[in-house]
C-alpha cells in the first residue's frame, strides 16, 4: 500500500513558520527604533513587542475556534490578508508619528500570526507518522529561526547609515514595501496549494470540551511555554538594545550578532530534528534546560572586562571582528539551547490529549503572551537598576521553572 505524500503541505507549513518568525523578530530591531522615534525608556521600548504579544492572550482561542470552522487554509490565507492590513498600519503609524496607529499596527499582525501559529503546530505534527513527529517540529523550527535571524539582520543593514539618536519607522520603509509584496506572493501559492485538514474536528462538543485541557501536566505545559516565549524574546530584544544602548555598537553589527543567535537556534533545531526520532522530548528538554541555565548564570557573574572576538557583518556589508563582553557571546551560544525548548514542550504538553490538540494548540497561543510580558519586566528591571547584566536574572527564574517542568512532566491522561 503507498504511504500517502504530505511534502507539498509540509513544505508551506514551514514556509509559514518563516513569515511568522520574521515578523515577530521585527519587535527586536524595532524597539530601538520607537524608542528613538517616541522617546522612551527601556521598559516603554517594549510596548510594540508588548501589544503584537498582548494578541496571542486575546487571539488564541477564537483562532483555533476560527480554524475548527474553516479549515487550516482558509484560516491561513484571512490571516496572511490580516497581516498585509497590519504592515501597512505599522507604515501609517510610524510615518505619521502616532504611537498610537503603530502599536495598533503590531497588534493587528500578532492576531495574524496567531491565526498562523494555530495552524502550522498541528499540522506539522499530524503530517506524519507520531515518532517522528518532534524531528518535523525542529525542522519547522529550524525555518522559523531561518526567519527569526533574519530580521535584525535586514533592518540593521537598513537603518545601519542612520544615525541613531535620528532613528523613527520611516527609516525602515523599504522592508515594510518588501513584506507586502511577498505577503502577496505567499497568499497566492497557498491558494493553489492542496492543504488537508487532518485532525479537526467539526463537532461543537469536542471543539468547546475545555474541561479535557485541566490535567496538571498541561496546565503547567502553559507556565513553560509562557516563560520560554518569554524567554527567547527578551534574551534577543534586551541584548540588541544592551549593545545599542551601553556597549554603543554600531546597528549593523548589533544586528548580526543578534541574528547569530537565532542562527545558532536554527543550528540548534537542525541537531533536534536529526535527534529527535531517538532521543525523545523530555530528556532533551532536561538537558537543553540545565546547560542553557549555566550560561546565563555565567553570563550574569563574569565581569565585563573579559571580551571575546564576534564576527560579524557592519553597516557597509564588511567583515569584522567585534570585540564585546563574554557575557555577551553566552546569551547568544543560548540560542544552541532555547532551540528545541518549543517543540519539546509543546509536544510534552498535548501528548495524550488527542481530539483535544487543536484546542490545546489555541490555548497555547494565549500563553506566547510571555514574549510580551517578560522583556517588559526585564526592560523595567534595567531602568529600576540601571544595570543590562544584572536584568538577565529574569532569564534565569524562566530556565529554573523550565527545568522543573521537563523534570516532573507526565502524561496526559
Amino acid at each position: 500500500m503507498k504511504t500517502k505524500s504530505y511534502a507539498l503541505p509540509l513544505a508551506m507549513m514551514f514556509l509559514l513558520y518563516f513569515f511568522i518568525a520574521f515578523t515577530s523578530g521585527l519587535n527586536n530591531p524595532f524597539a530601538k527604533v520607537i524608542q528613538t522615534q517616541f522617546t522612551l525608556d527601556t521598559f516603554q521600548s517594549q510596548f510594540g513587542n508588548l501589544a503584537f504579544f498582548l494578541a496571542y492572550f486575546l487571539a488564541g482561542i477564537p483562532a483555533s475556534l476560527l480554524v475548527t470552522r474553516v479549515g487550516y487554509k482558509r484560516a491561513a490565507l484571512v490571516a496572511l490578508a490580516v497581516m498585509f492590513a497590519g504592515v501597512w498600519v505599522v507604515f501609517a503609524g510610524g510615518n505619521l508619528g502616532a504611537i498610537w496607529l503603530y502599536l495598533a499596527g503590531m497588534f493587528v499582525l500578532g492576531c495574524a500570526i496567531t491565526v498562523l501559529q494555530v495552524v502550522v503546530n498541528p499540522m506539522v505534527t499530524a503530517l506524519g507518522s507520531k515518532e517522528k513527529a518532534n524531528s518535523r517540529m525542529n525542522f519547522s523550527g529550524a525555518a522559523s529561526s531561518f526567519g527569526a535571524a533574519f530580521a535584525p539582520l535586514v533592518v540593521g543593514f537598513i537603518i545601519g547609515n542612520v544615525a541613531v539618536d535620528k532613528l523613527s519607522v520611516s527609516d525602515v520603509n523599504p522592508l515594510l514595501y518588501i513584506m507586502s509584496g511577498l505577503l502577496v506572493v505567499v497568499f497566492a501559492v497557498l491558494y493553489v496549494v492542496q492543504i488537508p485538514d487532518v485532525g479537526i474536528s467539526h463537532s461543537a462538543r469536542e471543539k468547546n470540551n475545555y474541561r479535557a485541557l485541566l490535567t496538571p501536566n498541561f496546565i503547567f505545559g502553559l507556565l513553560a511555554i509562557f516563560l520560554y516565549v518569554g524567554l527567547e524574546v527578551s534574551t534577543a530584544n534586551i541584548t540588541n538594545l544592551y549593545m545599542l544602548n551601553a556597549l554603543h555598537i554600531d546597528a549593523g553589527v548589533a544586528g548580526a550578532i543578534v541574528g547569530s543567535y537565532w542562527l545558532l537556534m536554527l543550528v540548534g533545531r537542525l541537531i533536534g530534528a536529526a535527534v529527535g526520532t531517538k532521543l525523545q522530548s523530555r530528556p532533551q528538554l532536561i538537558s537543553v534546560a540545565a546547560i542553557g541555565l549555566m550560561l546565563y548564570l555565567t553570563a550574569i557573574f563574569i565581569p565585563t572586562e573579559y571580551t571575546a572576538v564576534i564576527p560579524a557583518i557592519d553597516s557597509e556589508f564588511k567583515l569584522l571582528f567585534s570585540e564585546v563582553p563574554v557575557s555577551i557571546l553566552l546569551f547568544v551560544l543560548a540560542g544552541l539551547c532555547n532551540s528545541v525548548m518549543w517543540s519539546c514542550i509543546f509536544i510534552l504538553a498535548t501528548e495524550g490529549l488527542g481530539r483535544h490538540t487543536n484546542l490545546a494548540s489555541g490555548v497555547f497561543m494565549m500563553m506566547v503572551f510571555g514574549g510580551g510580558i517578560i522583556p517588559a519586566l526585564q526592560g523595567s528591571w534595567v531602568d529600576s537598576s540601571g544595570s543590562f547584566i544584572s536584568s538577565y536574572w529574569v532569564g534565569v527564574i524562566c530556565l529554573a521553572v523550565i527545568l522543573i517542568y521537563a523534570i516532573i512532566a507526565k502524561k496526559n491522561r
